[in-house]
Formats: structure tokens, sequence, C-alpha cells
């Protein structure tokens, strides 16, 4: 392969003759420069190299899918903030990230947030019911045994994660529990058949300390992704189904039954739709109504209460949350959704506010709300103020 300087790969992405590879480099590096550049004698062209990736940023985010009756934006080629995100300070490039379109292009400004007080982001927080309705608080609790339930342990481990641990093999119970997150906290739990899920801010999870021996079943309200274990029934000839069960408002009635794979459901009842994402396995989603569907990885189903959809999904932006990220692809309201439940934030909207203003990029979710919002603030086309533990949003 022949050795390019850095000027001449510029011109040369400028004319469209470099491969994918390169042209992933170049813009990494674009995103790297700020202020000063590993390679300043490719300086010659930066404004026209920005200028393209602009166009090739607003032309990608452009090709939409509809999903009738609410709308979403599917973006084709973002990927390459993932890999920036890896090569580089999640600051740094998440000051670069954010970025919107409109019908021609705007020079994004930034601003100062008014504010009284920074907010942080949030932490592994969540409540733990037991049988007897005590609510433990697992942020205040010690590493170690909890407590024991009809011969069941329930243990949280060094890295915040709960775990259930039979004291012996014929241990059963007909007990339930929930663990429930607060908005602003997250939450991890390996279930007594050794499945773990992740749960998002405002969520919930009900389950059985000792599974039956027909099904695993659990009820969610809220946000989780679950990687389900390998159970085989008695006759050890069929793997055990697992059923989740999303029973929150209007979003009742859904059912995603598996038998051992990677997904993602977001039911929150302030959302539009419930998003089942599969990333590995094969999951069948069914309704009340008796609608059913069956996903492939890679694929997203979507329930309005009455319709249920399947499309190809977007999964870096459906498990962006459990990753520690924030992945806006989206209009600004559905985004402040995000972070109203990340920071424990309300959010008021004045009249002038833009809440159909798409955005497009990656953050983290480990940084202070002002620095979120001062990167949205930047597209120069919406403004936030924070008082206490309210965003008032403005044009």
């Amino acid at each position: 392969m022949k050795y390019l300087k850095p000027e001449e790969i510029i011109d040369a992405y400028l004319e469209g003759k470099v491969s994918v590879e390169q042209s992933d480099r170049l813009e990494t590096w674009y995103l790297l420069k700020g202020e000063q550049s590993d390679y300043p004698e490719a300086d010659h062209n930066y404004e026209a190299l920005g200028n393209r990736m602009w166009e090739n940023i607003q032309q990608d985010i452009s090709d939409k899918t509809i999903l009738n009756p609410y709308t979403t934006v599917k973006t084709v080629r973002l990927s390459w903030f993932k890999k920036v995100a890896i090569a580089a300070s999640i600051t740094l490039v998440s000051a670069l990230a954010i970025l919107y379109y409109t019908q021609k292009k705007t020079t994004p400004e930034r601003f100062t947030i008014s504010k009284e007080k920074d907010i942080a982001p949030g932490t592994n927080s969540a409540f733990l019911i037991l049988a007897d309705g005590k609510r433990v608080d697992l942020s205040k609790t010690n590493n170690g045994l909890l407590t024991t339930e009809s011969g069941i342990e329930i243990i949280k481990k060094k890295n915040g994660e709960l775990i259930y641990q039979a004291v012996s093999a014929h241990t059963k119970s007909n007990f339930t529990n929930t663990i429930e997150t607060p908005k602003g906290g997250q939450y991890a739990i390996v279930l007594p058949d050794g499945s773990k899920v992740w749960l998002n801010a405002a969520s919930s999870l009900t389950y059985p300390t000792t599974f039956s021996d027909t099904e695993r079943r659990v009820t969610l309200k809220g946000e989780g992704y679950f990687e389900i274990a390998h159970v085989m029934d008695k006759s050890g000839k069929s793997r055990l189904p697992f059923v989740v069960a999303t029973t929150d408002g209007r979003n009742a009635g859904q059912e995603i039954k598996v038998l051992g794979t990677h997904f993602n459901i977001n039911s929150y009842p302030d959302e539009p739709l419930v998003r089942t994402t599969l990333l590995e396995g094969s999951i069948a989603v069914s309704t009340s109504a008796g609608k059913s569907v069956t996903l492939k990885p890679g694929q997203q189903s979507a329930f309005n209460g009455t319709n249920l959809q399947v499309s190809d999904a977007d999964t870096d932006m459906a498990v962006a949350w459990k990753n520690g990220d924030f992945v806006f692809r989206e209009d600004l309201n559905s985004a402040m959704r995000k972070v109203a439940r990340w920071y424990d934030v309300d959010v008021i909207y004045t009249d002038s506010a833009p809440k159909k203003l798409m955005l497009g990029g990656w953050m983290s979710r480990e940084t202070n709300i002002s620095d979120v919002l001062d990167h949205i603030q930047a597209t120069g086309k919406v403004h936030f103020t924070i008082v206490g533990r309210r965003v008032i949003v403005s044009e």
C-alpha cells in the first residue's frame, strides 16, 4: 500500500478517493485535533476537511426510517464516534461529538449555562424490597451477606452486584423480591438461575427467589438489559423458558419469551413505545391481544399498546446506557427524557423550546449535567438554565 502524507490523505478524502479505514482514521484525527495537531503540516486544508465531514454526517443522519405512528431517525455512519472513544478521553470526544442537522449548515455557538449548582451523574444505587416488605438501601449496606430468606442467601458483592445463592440444592421458596432503582441510579443483579440483569434509572424488576420447574418469570418496569442463562428443564431435554412481562400502565400486555440470549427492553411509561432489542439468540415478543413476532439478532420490536412492529435495530443506541454512555440519535425531547432520568431532574419546556431539534452524537454518562447540556447547547438552537434540580429549556 502506498504511504500517504497527512496532507495527501486530506486531499484524497476531499476528492472521495480514500478507503474506509483511511476515512475512519482521518475523522478520528480531526475530532482529536482541538487547538493543536500531531500533524501541523496537515492544517493547510483543515476548514475544507471540516466542511466535508459535516456534509457526510448530515447526509447520513438524513436517512430516516419511519415507524407509524411514531417517527425515529436512523443513522448509518456514526460508528467512528465509538472508535474515537476508545482512542481518546471521553471528555474530549464528547465535547466534539454532539451534532445537529437542519435544512442547511449553521455554525454552532457556545453559551454559558446559568446554574446555581452543578448536578453530578447517577450512581450505582437501588432498593431491595424483601418478601416481608422491608426496604434495603443497597447503596448504604456493607458487602457480604445481607439476609437469608427461606434458605436463600442474598449477597452483595464487592462490585456492588447482588446475587442469590441457595443454601442447599433442594432449597425451594415461594417468596418474591423486587429491586428498584431511583432516578439517578442503576444496578446489576444475578438472579437465582444465574441470569444477569442490569437496571437503568427509574426501573424495577420483580422476581421469585426460586424459579419454578416450568418457567422463569420476572416483571420489568422501566429499562433493563438481560443476559439469560441456559437452564434445562426437569427432563433435561429442553431449555427452561425465561419470560419477561412489562406491566406498566398503557404498556401492559407485552411478554418476551426467551431460552438463552442477550436483549434490552425499554418500557418506561413516558416513552411512546416499548422497544425490545435483541443482540444475541432469539426471542418471541407477544401481546395480550394475541400478536406475536420473533426477533433475530440486530432486530427491534416496537409496541405502542396496539401495534407491534419489527425493524432493524440501532443496537449501539439501545444498550449505550449499560455501557455508561449517552447516544443521541433522536430529537431533543427524547434525549432530555434520558437526561432527566439519569440526573434526577425535572425538565421544563418554554413555549419556544425546540423539542423536535434533531441530535446525533455520543458522550459519557459519567460527566456532570452541565457538560452534557453545554454540548447540546453548542448547536446554537437551544438554551438551558439549571435552577436547583430543574432544567429549563428555551430557544
